[in-house]
């Protein structure tokens, strides 16, 4: 009984190992989209929160983004070696999770208030840019460079609290009115302090 007990701490504690580095790859379903991510960094890893955030991209659109953006996304969560799909849920009239987003920038709009960040990376984007950022949207082409940028976070005491530790592997990809924009798999964890 002793070692069977045993074996199921070490298995449990195996299991609940965090990623300890921030991935991310192309998943893009044509030869050429518009975003290519050059590099892209998120730290720590695991994000503690509450906390502060560190986050760096650089990319470049290759053609203008305009109109309605739409997007699927898709979440795997693994808690404890068990690994589940985070199912697209309603919170406040906004869309969170596995979902497909018809309209992003009337849902990133609306999701201000909730989000448990100091402000948004897409948001900075266009104001760095000096690009409207009202819908529906029109980016142009050209390199996008955001080098470490901090933002405090807090999952805790937001709508998010469900989300609040785990492995997380998601897969995202976004539409323009004239075609793919970019297919993304990135992994992260979320752990609480």
């Amino acid at each position: 009984m002793k070692r069977l007990l045993l074996l199921a701490c070490v298995l449990s504690c195996a299991m609940a190992q965090y990623y300890t580095k921030f991935e991310w790859s192309a998943c893009n379903k044509t030869a050429n989209p518009a975003l290519r991510v050059v590099s892209a960094n998120l730290e720590p890893m695991p994000v503690r929160h509450p906390g502060t955030v560190s986050f760096s991209v650089d990319a470049n659109l290759n053609r203008v983004v305009q109109g309605n953006l739409k997007g699927k996304v898709n979440i795997l969560r693994t808690v404890a070696g068990i690994r589940l799909p985070v199912r697209c849920y309603i919170y406040n009239g906004i869309l969170v999770g596995s979902c497909e987003y018809q309209n992003i920038c009337s849902q990133m709009q609306s999701a201000v208030p909730f989000v448990p960040m100091n402000w948004l990376v897409w948001v900075h984007l266009m104001l760095t840019h000096g690009q409207n950022v009202t819908c529906p949207l029109t980016i142009p082409e050209g390199n996008y460079n955001v080098e470490s940028k901090s933002a405090d976070i807090d999952l805790i005491n937001s709508s998010f609290s469900w989300l609040t530790s785990g492995n997380f592997d998601i897969d995202m990809s976004v539409t323009d009115d004239i075609g793919e924009v970019g297919c993304y798999s990135i992994k992260l964890s979320l752990q609480p302090k």
